[in-house]
């Protein structure tokens, strides 16, 4: 798990962490598969994590995501919301699953769930400092991270 918490706020640490971690994938000979806790029971409750940093640092050639679909929940259709929609009318929101995001109040957070299709569709977002909330697309003014 790189970063550590410890080194976050000492740019020394932080640099010697990504030196490390740079060192191991170096030492790959075929393929390097790297992978992420979305989120972890600490302590009895449930937290959830972005990816390292340093991940985002590695050429986007470089890199194929793989995402668990047994994890992600299934969505559901509630109330005026449409129950005719697929991952595709998700994706013309410009979100998708798992992306990190920030909001003007809420802060950084991460996409877990939708609902919905288009501009009046629903996603929810699990927020570091606030928690989970389900945002109207339209109206939320989410800015990918």
């Amino acid at each position: 798990m790189f970063p550590s918490q410890q080194s976050v706020e000492d740019i020394g640490r932080l640099e010697e962490e990504r030196r490390l971690c740079y060192v191991g994938m170096t030492r790959a000979m075929k393929k390097l598969y790297l992978c992420h806790a979305e989120s972890r029971r600490i302590y009895g409750q449930e937290k959830f994590h972005k990816a390292s940093r340093f991940l985002r640092e590695l050429p986007e050639a470089c890199i194929e995501e793989i995402r668990m679909q047994s994890q992600v929940a299934k969505p559901k259709a509630v109330g005026k919301f449409s129950n005719t929609f697929t991952l595709e009318t998700f994706a013309n929101t410009g979100f998708k699953l798992g992306q990190q995001v920030k909001h003007a109040k809420f802060g950084e957070g991460v996409v877990l769930n939708y609902e919905g299709s288009g501009a009046q569709s629903r996603i929810q977002v699990n927020f570091a400092d606030v928690g989970s909330k389900w945002l109207v697309v339209e109206y939320a003014n989410l800015q990918a991270v």
